[in-house]
């Protein structure tokens, strides 16, 4: 029996695509008791989808709970990207599971058992990221290695969380 190697470390964030993303911060915020969220634009040209150059355009959402980051995402159905396929194919609930770790190292571990590239690209911030068919049970996986914008925006989130009065449940940010 092979296991994970101790590089990949833990799963950092658990990410549900929706339909609308404010509708479900408010419900996740008082349901749930996780917040605040933090929602933003994400628009990244030049993804590689299925082997088709796209651009992604998402509304996304991240909060903290705990030691886990909740991401929301809310696809441009106008545009052919992962998150439209989930949605198209009737998902709901988990779309991914994403680790923080050397992503070149991570689709080599990962191929090696069968998973295969499904979308990749870099922000305009210069943070690649990954996403590859899932395994037990999760449709997909995502790699990031965070670069330092990306750290501090998501050490932000993560020291908001514990002070969160539970009223204001949502922030535009970035």
């Amino acid at each position: 029996m092979t296991t994970a190697p101790t590089w990949l470390g833990p799963i950092r964030q658990t990410a549900f695509v929706v339909a609308d993303i404010e509708k479900a911060a408010h419900e996740w915020a008082a349901i749930q008791g996780v917040g605040p969220w933090f929602l933003y634009h994400v628009e990244v040209e030049n993804t590689l989808y299925r082997g088709e150059k796209v651009t992604m355009r998402a509304r996304m959402g991240l909060a903290h709970t705990g030691g886990q980051q909740i991401e929301l995402i809310q696809p441009d159905l106008s545009l052919p990207s992962i998150y439209r396929e989930f949605l198209e194919a009737g998902g709901t609930g988990v779309h991914h599971v994403c680790y923080w770790a050397n992503i070149e190292r991570s689709r080599k571990h990962f191929e090696g058992h069968g998973s295969e590239v499904v979308q990749h690209g870099m922000t305009a911030t210069g943070n690649e990221f990954l996403y590859m068919n899932g395994s037990c049970g999760l449709p997909y996986l995502e790699f990031v290695d965070p670069n330092e914008s990306m750290a501090t925006f998501f050490t932000k989130i993560a020291e908001t969380a514990p002070q969160w009065d539970g009223v204001e449940a949502i922030y535009e940010s970035r």
